[in-house]
C-alpha cells in the first residue's frame, strides 16, 4: 500500500501541528512517551516491546528531530533517521563493521546514562535561552531533569498541545490505520475460509497473525474466543475446539509503522439459533444507528446514550456498556475521545474512531461488531470495509 508521505515526512507534518499548538515561543519539544516519540520523529522502536522500562526520548525542533536511545537501539535509530548526528546514545553495545562501513554512527562513544544523553542532546539541539517544551504524559522525569538543567523559566508543559494536535489525524496517519485495519480484515476472511467444527481458537488466531505479519503488521491484539469463552472480552485464545452452534468472537488489531487497528466480527458455527440471531441483530442495529450520529460537533455522551437505548429497544432490553467507541491512532488501542457517559467531548472532523457495541453474557457467550471510521463535517468515511453480518461457517 502506498502512503501519502514517508514516515519522516509524516513526523515533520506532526511536528508542524504540535508547534502550532505549543506557540511561537517554544523552540524544542522533548518527550519520552514511546508513541509520542514516534509521532514526532518517525521512529518506532522495538526496544519498548522488549522492555517496557526502556528509556528513550525525542528532542524535536521544527525542522528536525533528534533521538536519545540506548547503544543497542542506535543501529535501527540511525537507519530510520538517516543521520548519525541526530542519534544520541547512552550505555554500551557492540556493532562491528563489515568492509568500508563506518561503525561510529552506531557504536561510537555515548553518554553513561539516559539523563546525561538527554542533556547532551539538548546542548546540541537547543542553544542557551531556548524555551523547551516537555511532554509530561510519561511522568515528570524529563520535566524535573530539564528544569534543573536549563532553569524553570525556560521550560514549559506542552502535554496539552500535543494532545490537541493528535486529536485529528493526518492523511498519512489514516493511511497507516487503514493498512493495519485491512490486515485484520484479511485475517478474519482467512478464518471464514477455513472455519470448520473442531478448529481451535489458536488455529484461528494463527491465521489472523499470519495475515498481519505477511502484510507488514506487528500483531498487537488477537482475541479469538469461542463458545462460553467468547464472553470473556479481552482474552487470549486457547486450544479449545469449536463445537456446533458455538459463537466465535474475533477482536483483533495490529500495528503498522506505529499506527494501530482495532476491529471485531462474530462468526457462528452452523445457523444461529433464535437467541443468537436476536442479540446479534440488536448490537448490529445499534452500531449502524450509532454511525448515523457520527459527524463533527456531535456529543460523545449523547452518542453513547442513544446507542445504548437503540440496542435495548432492538432486542436486548438489559443492555449495558461503559462506552460505545474510542479514538484510534498511535500504538495502544484507545486514543481520544471516549464515547462514554461521562465524556464532555465533541467530535471533530479528522478524528479516527473505533465504534462498537459488544455484548457479553458469562456462561452463554459474547458477540461483537466493531468498525473503524474517520469523522467528517457531515458524517464519516469508513475505514473498515468487510460486511457486519454474523457469518455462518463450518
Amino acid at each position: 500500500m502506498d502512503y501519502p508521505e514517508s514516515g519522516l515526512d509524516l513526523a515533520a507534518e506532526a511536528r508542524r501541528k504540535v508547534f502550532e499548538q505549543a506557540g511561537d515561543d517554544v523552540g524544542v519539544i522533548v518527550a519520552s512517551h514511546p508513541p509520542i516519540k514516534g509521532y514526532l520523529s518517525g521512529y518506532f522502536s522495538m526496544h519498548h516491546d522488549l522492555n517496557p522500562r526502556y528509556l528513550s526520548a525525542v528532542v524535536a525542533g521544527r525542522e528536525t528531530a533528534a533521538l536519545v536511545v540506548s547503544a543497542a537501539d542506535a543501529g535501527p535509530a540511525v537507519e530510520a533517521l538517516g543521520d548519525p548526528a541526530l542519534v544520541h546514545r547512552y550505555g554500551f553495545f557492540c556493532f562491528e563493521a563489515a568492509g568500508p562501513a563506518d561503525p561510529q554512527g552506531y557504536d561510537g562513544p555515548g553518554s553513561p546514562g539516559f539523563e546525561e544523553a538527554v542533556v547532551a542532546a539538548l546542548a546540541a539541539t537547543a542553544p542557551a535561552g531556548t524555551v523547551i517544551g516537555v511532554d509530561r504524559s510519561n511522568g515528570d522525569g524529563l520535566w524535573t531533569l530539564i528544569r534543573e538543567a536549563r532553569g524553570v523559566d525556560r521550560v514549559v508543559d506542552v502535554t496539552r498541545a500535543i494532545g490537541e494536535a493528535r486529536k485529528t489525524k493526518l492523511d498519512g496517519e489514516v493511511a497507516r490505520i487503514a493498512k493495519a485495519t485491512k490486515l485484520v480484515e484479511e485475517g478474519i476472511q482467512a478464518v471464514v475460509a477455513e472455519a470448520a467444527v473442531g478448529m481451535t481458537e489458536l488455529e484461528a488466531a494463527s491465521l489472523i497473525a499470519a495475515c498481519m505479519v505477511r502484510g507488514g503488521g506487528n500483531p498487537r491484539l488477537i482475541s479469538v474466543t469461542s463458545g462460553p469463552r467468547s464472553a470473556l472480552a479481552d482474552c487470549y485464545p486457547k486450544s479449545r475446539k469449536v463445537e456446533p452452534g458455538d459463537l466465535l468472537r474475533i477482536d483483533a488489531g495490529c500495528v503498522v509503522q506505529g499506527y494501530t487497528s482495532d476491529m471485531a466480527r462474530t462468526l457462528v458455527f452452523g445457523e444461529p439459533d433464535r437467541l443468537q440471531a436476536t442479540r446479534y441483530n440488536a448490537i448490529r442495529v445499534g452500531l449502524e444507528e450509532e454511525l448515523q450520529m457520527i459527524r463533527a460537533g456531535a456529543s460523545t455522551r449523547r452518542i453513547f446514550e442513544d446507542t445504548v437505548g437503540i440496542v435495548r429497544r432492538s432486542g436486548i432490553p438489559t443492555y449495558r456498556r461503559q462506552h460505545v467507541g474510542h479514538g484510534i491512532g498511535l500504538a495502544g488501542s484507545y486514543d481520544f475521545p471516549l464515547l462514554a457517559p461521562g465524556s464532555d467531548a465533541t467530535l471533530e472532523a479528522g478524528m479516527c474512531l473505533c465504534v462498537e457495541t459488544p455484548y457479553y453474557v458469562l456462561g452463554w457467550g459474547g458477540m461483537m461488531v466493531e468498525d473503524t471510521i474517520r469523522v467528517t463535517e457531515t458524517g464519516y468515511e469508513p475505514i473498515t470495509t468487510i460486511p457486519r453480518d454474523m457469518v455462518s461457517v463450518g
